[in-house]
């Protein structure tokens, strides 16, 4: 699936509201709960690029410097970045320099680095992991996604071991985004987490990697009864996820997949879910 950029200036909802919708596919930004924006004094986005943001960053006022992060995360999606060789450093540096300020600076910086693409910022990054702010940690494994560096899956493997639910299905995620072969027993472990959207990323990245293990999981996801049980999960999500789910079950499942889809092309509540379940593996992600 393509990844879509927020579409405001203002990131609305918390990395917790959004988080499965996020880590079964790649949306490329995960936004978290501020203050509405303007109440601080909206950045003249117009008139400031890349230099302006990284300066506010380094000397701003506390509001500015979160802010310039946020618009720095934005201004790369527009394509801005090629102009400056030197970002990457720039963006490095600052990040070492953030464990102790403002966790809203660090989740945006490290966003940048993950957009950037520069496999330099894997260190940074691994070493994000070991942010006390759960959220640091959800935002660095997200970056390192983007990054799909090879050498971070020991670390990220690590993180699949999280005390907190939200870290150990971003850390699956990443490992499929990945997809590098050595991360399959670690995957294959994820099935057994009690946490069920956690063994639900565990089982779509391990799909990714061509494991069959994964399909009793992935049935789960295409049972709605079960996602009726996720305390939390919107219905919009619930469609997302069996969406998702569709695109690699019957890939793996073959003509045994056939029951599951006719049941629920037939019976499901949800058009969306329904029309997945006709369509053909390799259409579903085309589905709006």
């Amino acid at each position: 699936m393509s990844e879509t950029p927020i579409p405001t200036d203002v990131p609305k909802e918390s990395p917790r509201t959004i988080l499965f919708q996020f880590v079964v596919f790649p949306l490329g930004v995960v936004a978290i709960a501020v203050l509405i924006f303007f109440l601080f004094g909206k950045l003249a986005t117009d008139e400031q690029g890349i230099p302006d943001y990284i300066n506010a960053i380094r000397s701003g006022s506390s509001h500015e410097r979160w802010q310039a992060a946020y618009q720095l995360s934005k201004s790369l999606k527009r394509g801005e970045a090629r102009r400056y060789p030197n970002l990457e450093h720039d963006v490095a540096t600052l990040y070492a320099n953030s464990k102790s300020d403002d966790p809203r600076i660090r989740r945006y910086l490290g966003m940048v680095l993950g957009q950037l693409g520069d496999r330099r910022a894997t260190p940074l990054l691994l070493d994000g992991l070991n942010d006390h702010d759960v959220d640091n940690r959800i935002y660095a494994l997200t970056a390192l996604g983007e990054l799909r560096d090879p050498a971070a899956i020991p670390r990220i493997a690590k993180a699949a071991t999280d005390d907190d639910k939200d870290v150990r299905a971003t850390a699956y995620y990443t490992l499929g985004v990945i997809g590098d072969p050595s991360a399959v027993p670690v995957l294959a472990n994820g099935l057994q987490d009690e946490t069920p959207d956690v063994r639900w990323n565990a089982a779509i990245a391990l799909a990714r990697l061509g494991d069959r293990r994964a399909l009793g999981t992935l049935r789960e996801v295409l049972d709605r009864s079960r996602l009726n049980n996720v305390n939390g999960m919107r219905g919009d999500q619930k469609d997302d996820a069996m969406i998702v789910a569709l695109s690699a079950y019957p890939k793996h499942a073959g003509k045994d997949a056939a029951p599951d889809l006719q049941l629920l092309a037939g019976v499901d509540h949800s058009l969306r879910a329904s029309a997945a379940a006709q369509q053909p593996p390799t259409q579903i992600g085309n589905l709006p």
